[in-house]
């Protein structure tokens, strides 16, 4: 079926959880399908008020004995068959999968229905989880069943090639947000003036909070800013000291976990966000963080790190800074040329928007990856 095809296609989507509050992007391109009618495989239902999303079919919804009945038959034959009745139930012919450890999963299943599959990668799955001897032997046999692999930018491309993927199954495919509900505000901020900066993550080591919070602090004296924090997590102790410490209590604001909606909010009332990602002792790593995107929406400038594929997103001089990642000196001379230079807030944050209005728009970020399944499911087979 093409896309002359009056009917839409089904392409059945699939990921252990549907669908946890941190992966919203999924649920962007859901609801931007148009070609395509998605219908989505899981383990367990989670959400879904805030998700609404019909068919959802979960192995939790199955009595307590199917449920082992459903996993026993899985460890013996390799899917599920609640899942291929579902598939064929709704005539799917194309299955994305998100997540590469997800991935490893539903080989069985694209054998068993004998249609393509796309996986989509987004950060651990590419640098955490295949550094497990048992995991990367599985990653080989993804990157030779799966027929398409969709990764965030050339960074996280490279890694997969290393790990052993032909490169001419890989596709550079960017997440979207919905830019059209987001409006923009030029920042402008005077050379001299105080700016507001904001960071909204979670309090995890790899995001490197407290870098941010050290760079800051070590400008306290010389610049006039106030920071703003939305995230919670098993480092605040850390990231509180490093207030504490660092003699910055009086000019940042915990806001604790927030709603998107809250953090649309206030970032029109800051000027910059800063990212600070760096690697993790588990070799933890970001993807492209969607805090940088939706501030760049809104038209905010950005300091954030040369981590993983972060330069695909905001680009050093043109969107802000970017300073070497886990280097505190680089962040803060990044923050003092910011600083030195406010006047050029006002050319980051129009670029900004620009950017992502061109290759961060969910609507058009899914109609990209509807031309992928046209093209795998044309493809001679």
């Amino acid at each position: 079926m093409t896309e002359a095809t009056s009917e839409p296609v089904c392409c059945a989507h699939y990921a252990s959880t549907y669908l946890p509050l941190t992966q919203n992007w999924i649920y962007r391109t859901l609801t931007h399908h148009r070609l395509y009618r998605p219908i989505f495989l899981t383990r367990k239902k989670e959400n879904l008020n805030l998700f609404p999303l019909s068919p959802v079919y979960s192995l939790d919804d199955r009595g307590k004995l199917l449920q082992y009945a459903s996993i026993a038959f899985f460890k013996v034959f390799g899917y599920f068959g609640f899942m291929q009745r579902a598939c064929r139930q709704n005539q799917a012919q194309i299955l994305h999968v998100h997540f590469g450890y997800h991935g490893v999963k539903m080989t069985g299943l694209k054998k068993k229905l004998k249609i393509p599959m796309i996986c989509s990668f987004y950060g651990d799955d590419v640098f955490a989880f295949p550094g497990i001897p048992a995991n990367h032997a599985r990653y080989q046999e993804l990157f030779r069943d799966a027929d398409k692999l969709l990764v965030l930018g050339p960074y996280m491309k490279a890694e997969l090639i290393r790990l052993g993927c032909p490169e001419h199954k890989i596709t550079i495919h960017h997440l979207g947000i919905d830019a059209h509900t987001i409006r923009f505000e030029k920042r402008i901020v005077a050379r001299g003036g105080k700016i507001r900066f904001l960071i909204a993550s979670s309090f995890l080591e790899k995001k490197g909070i407290e870098l941010a919070v050290r760079a800051l602090a070590a400008l306290r004296t010389q610049y006039d800013f106030t920071l703003d924090i939305i995230g919670d997590g098993p480092l605040k102790p850390v990231i509180l000291e490093a207030i504490e410490t660092g003699g910055i209590k009086d000019r940042v604001t915990l806001h604790g976990y927030k709603p998107y909606a809250y953090f649309i909010d206030l970032a029109y009332r800051c000027d910059v966000l800063i990212q600070a990602s760096r690697t993790g002792s588990k070799n933890n790593k970001e993807g492209t963080p969607m805090a940088i995107v939706d501030a760049m929406a809104t038209g905010m400038a950005i300091v954030a790190t040369k981590h993983s594929d972060i330069p695909e997103v905001a680009h050093d001089g043109v969107h802000g800074f970017l300073a070497e990642e886990n280097d505190v000196d680089s962040l803060r001379q990044c923050l003092a040329r910011l600083f030195e230079q406010a006047d050029r807030i006002e050319t980051f944050s129009v670029a900004a928007r620009a950017r992502v209005e061109a290759e961060f728009d969910a609507a058009i970020q899914t109609q990209r990856l509807e031309g992928y399944y046209t093209a795998l499911i044309n493809a001679p087979r």
